[in-house]
């Protein structure tokens, strides 16, 4: 779980849409595909088929593709890779747009969201544990939801944490859980609106200080940030928590 905050404070210095997803600079390289597991492998073929046509007949193929399989973000997310390099970037946001919305629960609407919002750092923001094993019912489903993030699943994460929060109503943790996981990039109220109250509901929870901190770092505020994160090492500086704290505090320091 602790890899899961080295890995935002990687994206805290600055990491972008490129290095996530390493999309060709040049318009002559075709459009990288990318694995997504939640896509049936017929419709894995098809997109490397169409991918391998580039560029001749590239986007038209997985158009194609994407009509024959309306609920599939694999699909939309290529697409959306091809009509950028081709010199379309209305189309790419739309194709982006669609494939976060036909299928939310996948790695590819992920990607997606992340092409939608390049300036923005990559990926979800981790909820991150106190714990290092769970040993209560809320802490197991805690720590499926922490598995479900790093496969790129944020809805049956975002499911994971909210039963989390429903049968621990009084675990700070559980609670902060719930609100990380409803972060969204085009609506980030919905995770702060959540999380801001969680700081006058358990004041000396170290737990709400990290995430708010690290909330904001995916916001870009990191002034502000950077104070949360203090507050956060104030409460406790020895903790596994503190130590992540730490690490973001210094990425953070270089921005």
């Amino acid at each position: 779980m602790a890899v899961a905050a080295l890995a935002a404070a990687a994206v805290a210095v600055g990491v972008t849409l490129a290095t996530r997803t390493e999309v060709p600079k040049q318009r002559a390289a075709p459009p990288r595909f990318f694995a997504d597991p939640t896509a049936p492998e017929n419709v894995a073929r098809d997109v490397r088929e169409a991918l391998r046509a580039w560029p001749s007949g590239t986007v038209r193929r997985l158009r194609i593709v994407a009509a024959q399989h309306p609920a599939n973000a694999l699909v939309r997310f290529e697409l959306g890779l091809a009509l950028l390099l081709e010199g379309s970037p209305d189309a790419a946001r739309e194709a982006w747009r669609e494939a976060e919305r036909v299928q939310p629960d996948s790695p590819s609407a992920v990607r997606a969201e992340d092409a939608l919002h390049p300036g923005a750092p990559p990926g979800k923001p981790p909820f991150v544990a106190s714990f290092e094993r769970p040993r209560t019912d809320a802490e197991r489903l805690l720590a499926l939801g922490v598995r479900y993030q790093a496969s790129l699943r944020p809805v049956a994460a975002q499911r994971a944490f909210a039963a989390a929060a429903r049968i621990a109503p009084d675990d700070p943790e559980a609670q902060v859980a719930a609100a990380v996981g409803l972060y969204d990039k085009d609506r980030p109220e919905l995770a702060f609106s959540r999380l801001g109250p969680l700081v006058r509901r358990f004041p000396h929870a170290q737990t709400v200080r990290f995430h708010l901190g690290l909330l904001l770092i995916y916001l870009g505020q990191f002034r502000q940030a950077r104070s949360e994160l203090r507050l956060a090492v104030a409460e406790g500086a020895h903790t596994p928590l503190a130590k992540q704290a730490t690490v973001l505090l210094k990425a953070s320091r270089k921005r």
